[in-house]
């Protein structure tokens, strides 16, 4: 008679954004293979991570949502848990647990080591989401150097290794190819996928220079299509939207699952220091980044075809010709 091994489970909570969470990725993995864990759970916002399962080493997302974790802040003295209490409940059967959330907080990690070994014996890590400012390497090496350090572990040989991390499914291509098509967008043409959105206005490229560089692609018998979210139409406003959508193609509010579909048809990609570019990196697409005011050292995103520019401090808050004539030679050697 054979017998059955207890299965082992991992968790990654993490409250951030898209490019915040995928670069918790390398992390994913290097648990996975030191713990030989056989599901890894990713605790986040459902509508940045819900792609995860099947496309990456995530096997399963929870919404954050879902758990009292507000609870966790409360101060040592008031923290209490009944018995079969539903945040107990959140955090059982994981023998590996790592939290964005909570650093620095003075109660936050003693609440979550004593909520999750009020039912079992687990490692519990509350990590940084930032490294210092002089940190010689990037954020994805912080991450799993502090990780090794919490636990003792051996730590990495080097920083982690900047290939494809998502990998689409078969279906993902049909849709996307279905999206261009709805849109007007003919698949068979080299095409260039453009976001001039980001998290911050001040990391995002002047829009004229996005557009000029769009003009400069069509010269050169490359299809721009740009890709905008709630945030970039209201950061455009309505006059220049209007004038976008009259003369070029334009894919408008799709879900990140979409976006990620329409990434496997496009044969490049130009944005800004944001999610999406580290979407399109990961994927292994080929990724033209414009990096402003943020640090390319700690936060580039990671994949094997990732051409990473520094334009002009001047070119974020104006117009450059020059600095849009570079970024299309850069675009041209990409494809």
């Amino acid at each position: 008679m054979q017998c059955r091994t207890q299965q082992k489970n991992g968790m990654i909570l993490h409250p951030g954004a898209i490019g915040d969470c995928l670069l918790t990725l390398p992390l994913a993995v290097y648990m996975k293979q030191v713990f030989g864990l056989d599901r890894l759970d990713f605790v986040g916002k459902s509508e940045y991570i819900d792609f995860y399962p099947d496309r990456t080493c995530i096997d399963r997302i929870r919404s954050i949502e879902g758990i009292e974790l507000h609870r966790l802040f409360q101060d040592r003295t008031d923290f209490f848990w009944d018995d079969k209490d539903r945040l107990c409940e959140a955090f059982a059967g994981y023998e590996q647990i790592v939290s964005f959330l909570g650093d620095g907080h003075p109660s936050f990690e003693s609440n979550l080591l004593f909520t999750v070994h009020s039912t079992h014996s687990a490692d519990v890590v509350v990590l940084p989401s930032a490294a210092p400012a002089d940190y010689p390497a990037h954020i994805t090496d912080f991450y799993c150097r502090q990780f090794q350090r919490e636990l003792y572990l051996e730590a990495p040989e080097s920083e982690p290794e900047s290939g494809q991390r998502i990998t689409p499914l078969p279906s993902d291509f049909a849709a996307g190819r279905e999206l261009f098509e709805c849109a007007g967008i003919n698949p068979e043409q080299t095409i260039v996928l453009i976001h001039p959105g980001s998290g911050s206005k001040t990391k995002s490229w002047h829009w004229d220079n996005f557009h000029q560089t769009a003009s400069e692609l069509k010269a050169n018998n490359v299809q721009p299509v740009f890709l905008l979210g709630p945030a970039e139409q209201e950061r455009l406003g309505q006059p220049v939207l209007a004038d976008l959508q009259r003369h070029e193609l334009v894919l408008e509010n799709l879900s990140l699952t979409q976006v990620l579909q329409t990434l496997t048809q496009a044969d490049a990609f130009l944005g800004n220091d944001s999610g999406i570019s580290h979407l399109s990196a990961a994927m292994g697409k080929r990724t033209v980044v414009l990096f402003g005011p943020s640090n390319p050292v700690h936060y580039r995103p990671l994949g094997p075809a990732v051409t990473l520019l520094e334009p002009s401090a001047a070119s974020f808050a104006a117009s450059d010709a020059a600095e849009c004539h570079t970024v299309v030679q850069a675009m041209l050697q990409s494809l």
